[in-house]
């Protein structure tokens, strides 16, 4: 059943992007973050607070949310129960769908408005800073490789894993790692390592991933496996292998190295959902 409601939920995503569009809007977690930063504010200079007890209450909380709307509405009819844990994992997907995001940077790059163009690139990236014009290709690609697993793959993963409950963890794991990186919070350190945990399994079958669905040879050369298998490695292991497994040559331009990384996150996901799928029937 949690396969097939992430067959459900990722062919709805990227088939009726326009339709969903307003939708999607909502899986922005500002509210999250504004949440965290009053709270912080009344509790943050308390030490407890900076350490893992301060992170597991901040993930509680939406987690309880969650709990309690499966546990409720969930309870009175099966039908209910798969519709909303579809929603869910709908909203922790995100989150912002990469797709429209590098769509509008290559038309952008395309229509000559650098301004507009660096300004996506920098979104692409989820960037506090501007990304440079000389380097922007380059950092939306890497951009693109590493936001494919936390956007959307880890969330599968985590969905198979654990249902939506594990879907909504890391979700929002990844949103506290942000929100404390943004606002130099105290919580910093520890929500850093919350995430990288989550995010170690996922980041590897991701960075297989690329090599299976591009340059094989490429990838493995780039990818340094046993010098990256540290938590602190996650996104290196995903843009060595990115990197190497896409399938352009060294004096192809801006747009195309974008274009080729587009290409091969989707090429990725296709490939893990078939053999998810497959091991799913075997099994």
């Amino acid at each position: 059943m949690k396969l097939l409601i992430v067959l459900i939920t990722t062919a709805a995503d990227k088939c009726l992007r326009e339709p969903l569009r307003k939708l999607k809007a909502l899986r922005r977690l500002d509210w999250y973050h504004r949440l965290v930063g009053l709270i912080e504010q009344k509790l943050g200079s308390v030490e407890v607070f900076k350490g893992p007890a301060g992170v597991a209450a901040m993930l509680a909380l939406p987690l309880l949310v969650f709990w309690l709307l499966l546990s409720v509405i969930g309870g009175w009819h099966a039908i209910l129960a798969f519709l909303l844990t579809v929603a869910i994992l709908f909203y922790c997907l995100g989150p912002d769908d990469l797709d429209d995001q590098v769509g509008a940077l290559i038309a952008a790059i395309r229509g000559g408005n650098d301004d507009e163009a660096n300004r996506l690139a920098q979104a692409v990236g989820r960037s506090a800073q501007p990304v440079p014009a000389e380097t922007r290709g380059h950092t939306v690609v890497e951009s693109i490789l590493t936001e494919f697993q936390e956007r959307v793959f880890g969330v599968l993963l985590w969905f198979l894993i654990l249902g939506p409950i594990g879907a909504v963890l890391f979700r929002f794991s990844a949103e506290l790692r942000r929100y404390a990186i943004q606002a130099s919070s105290g919580l910093r350190d520890w929500a850093g390592r919350v995430y990288n945990v989550l995010a170690w399994l996922p980041s590897r079958i991701v960075a297989l991933g690329y090599a299976l669905a591009g340059n094989l040879t490429g990838a493995f050369e780039s990818w340094r496996v046993l010098d990256t298998l540290t938590l602190e490695q996650n996104e290196t292991a995903l843009r060595q292998s990115g990197t190497g497994a896409l399938q352009v040559g060294s004096d192809a331009g801006e747009v195309e190295r974008i274009t080729a990384a587009q290409g091969l996150v989707t090429r990725t996901l296709i490939l893990l959902l078939a053999i998810l799928t497959v091991l799913y029937v075997i099994a």
